[in-house]
């Protein structure tokens, strides 16, 4: 995240039904230039999903209505990069097809997080091919 470079990322969607979490990552996203959502279900975020730009996601994996899996689905099937940041357990979250290295514990440091997705963004593609 270079001043004055145009964000790959510019809007991501933070799932987390804990306010204060969700204040923290929500600021620490912003500040970094940003623009942050957030929604506490999955039942709001898929909604959002259907009405609003998102090129980036944040998740806790289990909210006040559920685990965030079909959030996953879809993000996975329009190509949005995405990590899941939470205090469950990883076995739990590899049971749900999402693999450890897009997992990070809480508490976590949202900026890190944020730039792993950036990374995402920014490199080639798996055997080099654009």
């Amino acid at each position: 995240m270079r001043p004055g470079q145009p964000l790959a990322i510019d809007t991501i969607l933070i799932v987390e039904d804990d306010v204060f979490i969700s204040m923290d990552a929500a600021d620490a996203v912003a500040r970094a230039g940003v623009n942050v959502i957030t929604p506490e279900t999955v039942r709001d975020a898929l909604e959002i999903l259907e009405s609003e730009h998102v090129s980036g996601a944040i998740l806790d994996f289990k909210v006040r209505d559920g685990a965030v899996t079909p959030i996953v689905q879809r993000l996975r099937r329009s190509g949005i990069p995405f990590r899941i940041v939470s205090g469950s357990a990883i076995r739990e979250i590899e049971e749900n097809g999402i693999p450890p290295e897009l997992c990070a514990p809480k508490p976590a440091d949202y900026r890190k997080v944020l730039v792993s997705i950036m990374n995402d963004v920014n490199s080639p593609p798996p055997g080099g091919q654009h």
